[in-house]
Formats: C-alpha cells, structure tokens, sequence
C-alpha cells in the first residue's frame, strides 16, 4: 500500500495560523525541544544570540513575528527557544554533522525544464531518514495570499520546495557559508512565499539583514531565477526557457571563493541530474530525474536520505507530493484555487 505525506490545511490572520501550527504540531515541536536542551553544548548561551536575531527579524518581519510567537505559545515552548531552533545561523546541527561525512551526506537536488514552453520544476528533499515523520504538506492561505509545499512540523514554512497562487515556486538547497548576526534564513524564505513575483522575491532578499542564506531556486512564468547568498552578497543566475539544475553548491563565480565546503556527492547528482536534461522536458521527464539512482555512489534519489520529493507546473497552480522515495513511491497532485 502507498503510504502518502500527511496534510493539514488552514486560513485565517497570521496569530490564528501560528496557533494552528503550535496545536498541531505540539508534540513534534517540544520533543525537538527537548532533544536540543541535552544535545547543544551551553544551549543558554545561544538563546542569548538568538534574541539579536528575534530582534531583528521582528523589525523586518513583524507578520511573521506574530505567526510564530503564537506558534510558540500554543506549543507550551518559550518564544526565543522556538525561534533558536530557526536560527541555524546561531547553531547548525546539520552542518557539522555534514562536513563530517562530506564524503556522501548532502541535502536535496532542483530540476527544472520546459514543456512546450510550460515551466516544469521539481524537488528531492534530502535529510536524514529519521526525518520521516517530521515531513507534510502544508497549505496555508492568509488574507489574499495562498501557498503549498514540503514542510516539517517543527520549524516555520519555506524551507523545503513551495508554490503560491501568484504561480512562484521556491525550492531550497542549502550551502555552506559564513553566519552573522541578521535574519535568519528559514525567515527570509518563510517570507518569499508571500511575493509575487521574482522581482519582488530578489528585492526582499537585497533589502533584509541577513544572517546567512539559502540558496533560492525561484521560478515564475517562462523564467527560473537562481538567487545564491554569502553574507551580504548574492550570485544570480536567470534562465528563460532552458533547463535548469542546482544541488548544494555554488554555480555563480562571484560566490564560489565564499563557500565553506562542499560535497561529492553534490557534485556527482548535479552532473548526473545535468546529463539527463532535454531541450523539452514534461512532468514525467522531471519525475524520471528526480528518481534516477544510477547505481552508483551518489545517486540522486538516495535510499538513506530522500524523504520525500515535489513537482510544480506553476502554470497550473498544480503541486505533487511524493513520500519518501520518488523511485518507489507516488506522486500525489493538489491545485491551489
């Protein structure tokens, strides 16, 4: 039997979403909770850190201050323990863990292409397996604004693949660079679910105090836009009406010198995943893509780290979600409206 990513859909202003989200995500939200308070070394000092970054996020983004003080209050969780845990900036896990094992461990693959003029694009979300159960499908509507995608019940939308109803996708890599104190990125890209348009979307990210950043692969009409950050600087890549790919490292050369480190098996799915790419490209060509092993050391879809995958055809306002592994299991469509 297929088993399908959980989904929960909810409407209303940023406090009655935020409180959605806290009851409905409680017990995933405080057992992370409780798992970083024995894991992170001095975990209090970063709470410290954290606050400069709240603070600033809540001058950028008081909206999504409000969303997620309400997320932290119906979880029972202190608001700057709740934050600290979407600061990554302050304290990663995930990266230490990653330049570790360099060699094989890395997070998610972008494919994008052109059928027939209409923007096809998809994304791997890799992470570690135990991930499994943090992962759903989340749809949220506020005020005139709509959006889809790939979440994890502990932390705020948008760090995973997304579309909204004015037809712009975002889909997120991580890279490794250089923190400072700003906003974080799970904010800034909680906050591009809500443009419009790519131009508004690389005005957003120009115009914050950053912490870091993610890699955007943005997309919207005939035109795929990748926005690269380090610090205060970005690499941006436009493509119109041409296949794209992108993994976990930089591709601008503006940006290159910057990054920290990356990884094999980044290389390897970036240019497999480039070798299958066709002047046209349907949604089942990206389907084929994005479950491609290869059988060898760094395929794209990975036994022990593809938690679940994404297709847009934005066009369409069309989202399919697959649980798991694109290889074995199946997508499944949603239309926002």
């Amino acid at each position: 039997m297929t088993k399908n990513l959980p989904y929960y859909k909810v409407s209303g202003n940023y406090e009655k979403v935020g409180e959605f989200l806290g009851n409905t995500f409680r017990d995933k939200i405080t057992q992370r909770i409780k798992e970083r308070r024995r894991s992170i070394p001095n975990y209090e000092s970063y709470l410290t850190k954290s606050q400069k970054c709240l603070d600033i996020t809540r001058y950028f983004f008081p909206h999504l201050m409000k969303e997620t003080t309400e997320i932290a209050k119906a979880a029972g969780i202190p608001l700057v323990e709740y934050f600290f845990m979407n600061n990554r900036e302050v304290f990663d896990e995930a990266e230490a863990h990653d330049k570790k094992h360099s060699a094989n461990i890395d997070h998610c693959t972008v494919v994008a292409g052109f059928d027939k003029g209409k923007l096809v694009i998809g994304h791997n979300e890799d992470w570690s397996i135990s991930a499994l159960s943090e992962i759903c499908i989340l749809e949220i509507e506020i005020e005139n604004i709509a959006f889809i995608g790939l979440n994890y019940m502990s932390v705020i939308p948008g760090s995973a693949a997304s579309l909204n109803n004015a037809g712009l996708v975002q889909c997120i890599n991580d890279i490794y660079q250089t923190a400072q104190i700003g906003v974080p990125k799970n904010y800034v890209a909680r906050a591009i679910l809500e443009t419009k348009s790519l131009d508004e979307a690389e005005r957003l990210i120009r115009n914050t105090n950053k912490a870091s950043g993610f890699n955007h692969v943005l997309a919207c009409g005939n035109e795929i836009r990748n926005i690269e950050i380090a610090g205060d600087k970005l690499g941006i890549q436009n493509i119109i009406n041409e296949p794209y790919v992108h993994t976990n490292h930089y591709l601008t050369n503006e940006l290159k010198p910057l990054e920290k480190f990356h990884t094999k098996s980044s290389d390897a799915r970036y240019e497999r995943a480039y070798s299958l790419l066709t002047t046209n490209m349907t949604d089942e060509d990206i389907k084929r893509i994005l479950s491609d092993t290869n059988d060898n050391e760094y395929p794209i879809c990975r036994e022990n780290e593809t938690i679940g995958s994404a297709i847009f055809i934005p066009s369409e306002l069309q989202a399919s979600f697959c649980y798991g592994h694109p290889c074995k299991g199946t997508y499944i469509s949603y239309n926002l409206y």
